[in-house]
């Protein structure tokens, strides 16, 4: 095998980089291409050309969501890029041979049942909270609306003043159109899962949506 050509060093920038990363990518199991928000699939090359001109920046921050083998959100992460020792592997940096490291701490996302364990007092959910809706549904949770979830609302299926709690189980982006569609006569939005919706219309049919399938 070829010995891979050496590029010249590039320019550092700071930026949010949005991810979506396979568990068994994430392992080292695979080389299955990750996705970067707003991009869609990225090949290897790309990717080390984004981590290498945003890892050099302290300001940069990393959004990270773990993909499940059934392409759903499995976990999400947060965090902010710390320069360490260059060359010494020490904390978050430079690792020996001119790599780069970075510790990310992901909380699960809520599929199947909730534990409630991110449920918040408050009628306007936490920026962690919105992070891991927006991660399980990438688009608005209407049938056969693509509305990206970063311009929806993160609306409340059982209302906020109806005991509806500010929790995983309870909150799905909706596009302003669906938001106000849902509060309308006659429909009906339940959330019997985290994630899947379920939309009774006024003329009596049901659709049903699931989180979002990264594959």
């Amino acid at each position: 095998m070829a010995a891979p050509e050496e590029t010249a060093p590039c320019r550092h920038w700071a930026g949010t980089v949005n991810l979506t990363v396979p568990l068994t990518t994430l392992l080292g199991l695979t080389q299955a291409p990750g996705q970067a928000a707003g991009y869609g699939p990225i090949d290897a090359d790309t990717a080390r050309v984004l981590a290498c001109a945003a890892a050099g920046h302290r300001a940069t921050h990393w959004r990270i969501t773990v993909i499940a083998s059934d392409g759903t959100a499995l976990a999400h992460g947060t965090a902010a890029h710390r320069p360490g020792p260059a060359g010494t592997g020490a904390g978050t940096g430079t690792r020996p041979g001119g790599g780069w490291s970075g510790a990310v701490t992901a909380e699960p996302v809520a599929t199947g049942s909730c534990d409630h364990r991110h449920c918040e007092p408050g009628y306007r959910p936490s920026p962690a909270l919105q992070r891991l809706i927006r991660a399980r549904a990438s688009t608005c949770t209407a049938p056969g609306c693509r509305r990206p979830a970063a311009a929806c609302d993160l609306d409340h299926t059982r209302a906020y003043d109806d005991d509806g709690w500010t929790c995983e189980c309870n909150l799905a982006p909706l596009c302003r159109r669906h938001h106000r569609a849902k509060q309308a006569h006659g429909w009906r939005l339940t959330q019997p899962q985290p994630g899947v919706l379920i939309w009774t219309t006024p003329s009596g049919r049901v659709y049903s949506t699931q989180p979002t399938n990264y594959h």
